[in-house]
């Protein structure tokens, strides 16, 4: 009886960190990879999300943090801006996207990144595939920003 409740706890623990540590329900065909700093997840034909969050002691607005972003990708890395819009997350905090796209090494890639604000937390979401699996890809991944936690 013992053991059985000792197994029972142990599982228990380890579901309630596998849903800790998953920060979004992956579309279908990514796999997450092992913890790390960042939530990373990665597909067969190399579709790639990754989640980072950082501490902005500034607190400076989700409006400053959208212009910078979009300004970081258009402006000084070059890349053509697709699409844009807001998106909240699981918890009812709104963000906003950016879809652009990019050539590298003769080859065209898209990109989304998504981003929330909360006080002083940022995270961001970010995706890259080459464009054939980015076009199957992209409506799955904008779909899954809504499950995004935090």
């Amino acid at each position: 009886m013992l053991r059985t409740l000792i197994r029972g706890v142990g599982l228990g623990l380890f579901l309630l960190f596998a849903a800790c540590a998953t920060q979004m329900d992956l579309p279908k065909d990514f796999l997450q990879l092992s913890e790390s700093e960042q939530f990373r997840a990665v597909t067969g034909d190399d579709a790639r999300v990754w989640i980072r969050e950082f501490e902005d002691e500034n607190a400076a607005s989700r409006e400053f943090w959208a212009q910078a972003v979009e300004y970081d990708f258009v402006q000084q890395r070059g890349y053509e801006l697709i699409a844009k819009g807001e998106v909240k997350n699981r918890s009812g905090v709104a963000g906003d996207w950016f879809e652009c796209a990019t050539n590298v090494g003769g080859a065209r890639y898209g990109y989304l990144v998504a981003i929330w604000v909360s006080g002083t937390n940022i995270k961001v979401v970010e995706f890259t595939a080459r464009d054939e699996v980015w076009k199957a890809r992209v409506e799955s991944v904008r779909a899954a920003l809504r499950t995004v936690r935090g």
